[in-house]
């Protein structure tokens, strides 16, 4: 990209980008003078808005393809990676680039209006309390189909090891964020919510021990199932439902006004995890695996039921009770959760039985 300032060539043909939508953002944001570029070409910006105004029509309008959503979602992974990579990267000094800013609050205002419009999504219901509201966040869990998804029951009792290692790929890239998440959540906590976050936080972090830390586990598990581990953790193989399962998570983490989602997308996160990973387990019992090789799955089982509980009581429940209207908030990111994950299983379950 540094050759579109040295060189008198323009970086669009015609009315087209380059490149699809979202490489061409991941060139830009590793430029080091992207200022420059849009001070050299000022048409840039209006082409790459009209490129995203279109993405966004052909990938949630009334005729939505899934490429275009695939595209987007791409793009949106792209512009919230620079709030994750080395502070001395290109990435970074365009974090807040003005354009790209622009570009990012698009492509989430058009994301979220659709998935409220035609998600499932059932409201909150209108006799709730802040006492009970940690009751109703249970039973939407409950009922909702991704708490018990067949893929868990696939590989348990079906999957090859191939089709396990597949699995295990494809979940690295939202496993080894978890930490960031955290984090992200303890950023501007409510000070009676941090003594239970920090625990979340000391027991991600592995309570002080690196080799137990919750991002080492999982790349043991994949060392330890001979599963190289590439510089994207696997993104290169989610569909549009990973990603957008996975820039869930940061659109809440990133944004100040999404906080609350971020919040009711890590409880029911905690919810699901413990009944579905001892699935997991048993089917990679049943193909040979051991103990050691499951430690990641294994430790989240039992913290995990912790962590929920704690999450409900110790962190929604003080929130809420001092904040009645954040309920709407949680409950739209528990929602979105749920919503989420139930079709990345879905695609995923779908991809993992394409395997022999």
């Amino acid at each position: 990209m540094e050759s579109l300032v040295s060189h008198n060539a323009s970086p669009l043909s015609g009315s087209f980008l380059p490149a699809a939508l979202d490489e061409y953002i991941c060139t830009l944001l590793g430029t080091m003078h992207l200022d420059s570029i849009f001070s050299h070409y000022p048409s840039l910006v209006a082409q790459l808005t009209e490129a995203v105004e279109t993405e966004l029509t052909s990938a949630y309008g009334n005729n939505s393809a899934d490429n275009s959503r695939k595209t987007i979602q791409k793009t949106l992974f792209w512009l919230y990676q620079t709030t994750l990579v080395d502070p001395l990267a290109p990435e970074s000094k365009n974090q807040h680039n003005a354009v790209m800013v622009t570009l990012r609050r698009m492509i989430e205002k058009t994301w979220l209006a659709y998935e409220m419009q035609n998600c499932s999504m059932p409201g909150l219901p209108l006799t709730v309390s802040p006492d009970s509201f940690s009751q109703h966040l249970q039973q939407l869990w409950i009922n909702h189909r991704a708490a018990a998804h067949p893929i868990y029951d696939f590989l348990q009792h079906q999957a090859s090891k191939a089709q396990l290692s597949y699995f295990f790929k494809c979940d690295s890239a939202l496993n080894l964020l978890f930490f960031d998440l955290i984090a992200m959540a303890l950023v501007g906590a409510r000070q009676d919510t941090r003594s239970e976050l920090s625990r979340n936080m000391w027991d991600e972090s592995g309570m002080g021990s690196d080799y137990f830390t919750h991002v080492n586990l999982y790349k043991a598990l994949l060392a330890e199932n001979m599963i190289p581990l590439p510089d994207d953790n696997y993104v290169h193989l989610l569909g549009w439902q990973g990603l957008t399962g996975y820039n869930l998570f940061l659109l809440g983490g990133i944004n100040r006004e999404h906080y609350f989602k971020l919040v009711g997308a890590l409880a029911i996160t905690e919810l699901l995890d413990p009944s579905q990973y001892q699935k997991l387990v048993y089917g990679s019992k049943r193909l040979g695996l051991r103990d050691q090789q499951l430690h990641y799955y294994t430790e989240h089982i039992d913290v995990d039921i912790i962590h929920a509980n704690g999450w409900l009581q110790n962190v929604i429940t003080p929130v809420v009770c001092h904040t009645p209207a954040a309920m709407t908030e949680i409950w739209i990111g528990a929602n979105l959760r749920l919503n989420t994950v139930d079709k990345y299983y879905d695609h995923l379950l779908e991809e993992v039985k394409k395997i022999e």
